[in-house]
């Protein structure tokens, strides 16, 4: 349902999801279509969901949060340049025009465009018959009644077809952050190594100023590092583990 394009589609997921249990859609309702699904966003993510940018962050993170905060902070800037250095020496050695994961997805619609027939209606509308069913490419506004070619900001399989047909280069219909030249860019800024701290030189009101605890209630027992994962053998009983203490679940 998160992935289909069409609401047509998202319907008939969620058709097959509500005969499984029905509470299950009205949760996802109460949540907002548009907060989780590509069909129904108000937004272009442009393939990027920036929750999962979070949880990828926390799970880097998770043998490293045990630590002091000066140690934590200099893991973080050290991981952070990592990826920084790794993602721009992919982007130097890319003889392709965009990034490796878009020029990926694009030949993957120029393979699927192969047995396409091309129809045209205007200079700029065209129909295109893809395994029994019509579809339509406005190329003048960069859409596709698959909806692939506007929310992708890629050329679909049936944009493809039609500029093919055209012979028009195909870089001119892909987002520009796509391209290489602006994956380049993502990285320029370097991550500086910090200096040994026998050089630092530090205001007298830093070194003056009192940094107390958070005033928060501890709460009885070791606290979560994870989330509550089922137990195989036991998931059918309705017992999970939690922190290693077994908890009954009555659904």
């Amino acid at each position: 349902m998160a992935k289909a394009y069409r609401v047509e589609k998202f319907d008939y997921h969620m058709a097959e999801v509500e005969k499984i249990d029905k509470r299950v859609k009205h949760y996802l309702m109460n949540v907002g279509y548009e907060r989780w699904s590509r069909a129904h966003s108000t937004v272009n993510r442009t393939l990027t969901l920036t929750s999962n940018i979070a949880e990828s962050i926390n799970a880097a993170l998770k043998a490293a949060r045990e630590l002091p905060v000066l140690p934590l902070l200099d893991y973080i800037r050290k991981l952070i340049r990592r990826w920084n250095v790794t993602n721009l020496k992919n982007a130097v050695e890319s003889f392709t025009d965009l990034g490796k994961k878009y020029d990926t997805m694009l030949m993957d619609n120029l393979e699927l465009s192969q047995q396409m027939k091309v129809t045209p209606s205007t200079s700029y509308l065209y129909s295109i018959f893809d395994k029994g069913k019509q579809r339509m490419v406005f190329l003048k506004d960069r859409t596709c009644s698959c909806r692939r070619f506007q929310l992708d900001k890629l050329p679909c399989a049936h944009a493809w077809a039609v500029l093919k047909y055209k012979y028009i280069d195909h870089i001119e219909y892909c987002l520009v952050y796509y391209t290489t030249k602006y994956l380049l860019k993502t990285c320029e800024i370097p991550i500086y190594p910090v200096p040994d701290e026998s050089t630092w030189e530090i205001p007298a009101e830093v070194l003056n100023e009192k940094v107390l605890p958070p005033d928060v209630t501890k709460t009885i027992g070791r606290p979560r590092k994870g989330r509550c994962k089922p137990i195989s053998e036991r998931e059918r009983k309705g017992r999970f583990y939690v922190d290693g203490v077994e908890k009954k679940v009555t659904i």
